[in-house]
């Protein structure tokens, strides 16, 4: 095990070294200035993705905020106000995963009408800012869901503690 995770170390080690990337098939390690980031990857998308993404965004937060609110009012006999944080945390849970998918394949859709209309096809270098944007948006819904699944079950299950 130790002799492998030497051979990795120094492989990641030699391909991270810009002398030795440049040299070895002629890559090139991307400048600082260039790279993409997950901030240039909202700022690139187009308006209807970046408003599913801040709204994928403001879901996490919200099943937090409700889950917080939610640990106030167990034990204190407020049903409805448990019930109505339950029930949002719910819909959060349904809809955050369902909405990524959404975005992802409304990008990949205009990201092959764009690569059907351009010749020559562009390289993956060209294609690979758009598959970033995509599995961002998948990443964003299922990070609701589980914020908002764990939130949930969390809630629950002290709810069933404080009845016992």
């Amino acid at each position: 095990m130790r002799i492998s995770h030497l051979v990795i170390s120094a492989s990641a080690a030699l391909i991270a070294n810009p002398a030795y990337a440049q040299t070895s098939g002629g890559y090139t390690i991307v400048p600082v200035s260039e790279r993409l980031t997950l901030g240039r990857i909202f700022a690139d998308a187009a308006l209807p993705v970046q408003i599913v993404m801040a709204a994928l965004l403001i879901a996490t937060l919200a099943s937090l905020v409700i889950w917080t609110l939610g640990l106030g009012n167990v034990g204190k006999g407020d049903a409805k106000s448990l019930a109505t944080a339950l029930g949002r945390l719910r819909i959060v849970r349904s809809a955050g995963t369902p909405f990524g998918l959404f975005t992802a394949s409304y990008v990949f859709l205009h990201g092959f009408i764009g690569i059907a209309n351009f010749r020559p096809t562009p390289s993956f270098a060209v294609l690979a800012p758009g598959l970033a944007e995509a599995a961002l948006a998948v990443m964003l819904g299922l990070m609701a869901s589980c914020v908002a699944v764990i939130c949930e079950r969390d809630l629950e299950a002290r709810i069933r503690r404080a009845a016992a």
